[in-house]
């Protein structure tokens, strides 16, 4: 990456709604994307991602690594079973 590239220059206002009004089928991902200011390739991996809502995707993808409460807890639930054996 050079050094003039920003990383993640997109809000997540942004971002929420260019993946709102592309799943809903109202622009694609290019008009999406020109219209927000959003990178093409994170809305096209947000789009795709359909098992999380938009909020969701975008704090997952602004840069951090944050596991959902679901997953969290069966992952302290299997950290537990693997300490008792």
């Amino acid at each position: 990456m050079s050094p003039s590239t920003k990383r993640k220059n997109w809000s997540k206002e942004a971002m929420c709604r260019a993946v709102t009004v592309v799943r809903s089928g109202e622009v694609g991902y290019f008009r999406a994307s020109k219209y927000s200011s959003v990178t093409r390739g994170t809305l096209e991996r947000c789009v795709k991602d359909t098992s999380r809502s938009p909020e969701e995707l975008v704090y997952v993808h602004s840069g951090r690594t944050v596991l959902s409460s679901e997953l969290e807890n069966k992952l302290v639930e299997y950290c537990i079973i693997m300490g008792q054996r």
